[in-house]
């Protein structure tokens, strides 16, 4: 079996025309005339399994969501807060809105995401020691 990456035969699957910009490698036996099914192996192994894939799966253990999730909504939960009360607020123009709303982020979300993440690292080291 070799490693580098060469095909072991030169089939093509039905319905794909050759292609004439790749070149026949050297002592590969032409197929002028002959049925290209007949010629090489297939995609199964010398001893007929079918070849390994590296594939890798990966498990979500728990449901809870990620630290990001809760920040990001700590931040947009206050400004979308923001947003909807600004036109019943006394601004001039949009600039003033704005303003109000990255206040609102600012004062009030990241203070929101920081108790979020201090309470996500509290559950976190209570977990770890139970592991222990």
């Amino acid at each position: 079996m070799s490693t580098v990456n060469t095909p072991e035969s030169t089939e093509r699957p039905e319905g794909v025309a050759p292609d004439e910009s790749v070149a026949p490698e050297e002592g590969a036996a032409s197929t002028d005339g002959a049925d290209a099914s007949d010629s090489g192996p297939s995609d199964a192994a010398e001893d007929g399994a079918p070849r390994s894939t590296d594939t890798s799966i990966y498990v979500r253990r728990s449901r809870v969501p990620a630290l990001g999730f809760w920040v990001a909504l700590a931040i947009a939960v206050p400004s979308l807060v923001a947003l909807v009360i600004s036109p019943f607020l006394d601004f001039t123009d949009a600039g003033g809105a704005l303003g109000f709303v990255l206040l609102v982020a600012a004062f009030v979300g990241i203070p929101l995401a920081a108790i979020a993440a201090a309470v996500d690292s509290a559950l976190q080291r209570r977990a770890s020691r139970r592991r222990r």
